[in-house]
């Protein structure tokens, strides 16, 4: 599983939900929240993206978009993922790079000039599945990223044997990749009734921190790009966040209402922080 295809299921990968809705191209129909979030650490990241999807599960939470960015720059896993071997772990502590394991699937990569973004939906009745979900997402970051002049392509998916635990030294299905190179990563985990998809639209790439960090990470001058190579200049975060909301709203159909995280969904994170994603317990499990 890769951060790219990575997929991780909670008991089927169909899931399905007693919640009806109209889809378009599998998309949820109607109003969905918009979280354009301040820079936050590693464990609060992944702990808010879990947090969401939980609410969309149970019930208690909107459809949201959220888009985000780190305080520190951060080593995210896949969740089968071995630490020991894809990572140097004593790399990133000298660079003072933070590691944690996402609950989704997938490879390593390097949470630094990006936005990430996160979906959390619930999956209504009827629901057609992963590739399904996989295939209009990526239609939406596809119109995104050519609002920016990026002449982006989905890609069919190719992953080269010598790609290793690094998530942008391969190419998947549905990813979006320019002259063959790979610009967003993407993970996705399958609850019960929601899903939760999130991934790195990279903006600038540090490659000597890549390459310290990663020991396979010697030929991302081939295999990856970001919006500062293909564009010729730094885009403003403004710019990039409202090309995203923008790829939603013309690919899925959403309708966004700016939005803040609930006192509910504040509690469940700092649960999940102070409980998993701030342990060692959980980030070194592998």
């Amino acid at each position: 599983m890769r951060w790219g295809s990575g997929i991780v299921t909670s008991r089927r990968n169909d899931a399905r939900s007693d919640r009806p809705g109209r889809l378009r191209g599998g998309a949820p129909q109607g109003r969905w929240r918009l979280l354009v979030d301040g820079p936050r650490d590693g464990p609060t990241n992944m702990a808010v993206d879990e947090a969401l999807a939980r609410g969309c599960a149970e019930g208690w939470a909107p459809p949201t978009l959220r888009l985000y960015r780190w305080s520190v720059p951060t080593v995210s896993l896949g969740y089968n993922q071995a630490a020991h071997g894809a990572v140097d772990l004593a790399a990133c502590g000298r660079r003072g790079v933070g590691v944690v394991r996402r609950v989704t699937g997938g490879r390593a990569l390097l949470h630094q000039h990006e936005l990430t973004y996160s979906l959390a939906l619930p999956t209504p009745a009827g629901h057609r599945g992963v590739l399904t979900d996989y295939r209009w997402i990526s239609r939406c970051l596809l119109l995104a990223v050519q609002r920016l002049g990026v002449p982006a392509t989905i890609s069919r998916g190719q992953t080269p044997q010598e790609a290793g635990g690094l998530c942008f030294l391969s190419t998947s299905r549905y990813e979006l990749t320019v002259g063959g190179r790979k610009l967003i990563g993407s993970a996705q985990r399958r609850f019960d009734k929601a899903l939760l998809q999130h991934g790195s639209l990279l903006i600038e790439m540090d490659r000597p921190a890549w390459e310290a960090v990663f020991p396979r990470g010697g030929d991302l001058e081939r295999r990856a790009t970001t919006l500062q190579a293909l564009l010729g200049r730094f885009p403003l975060w403004e710019e990039v966040t409202r090309a995203v909301q923008a790829g939603f709203e013309e690919g899925a159909g959403a309708r966004f209402e700016p939005g803040e995280l609930t006192d509910r969904e504040r509690e469940v994170i700092q649960d999940l922080t102070r409980t998993r994603y701030a342990t060692a317990t959980w980030t070194l499990r592998r």
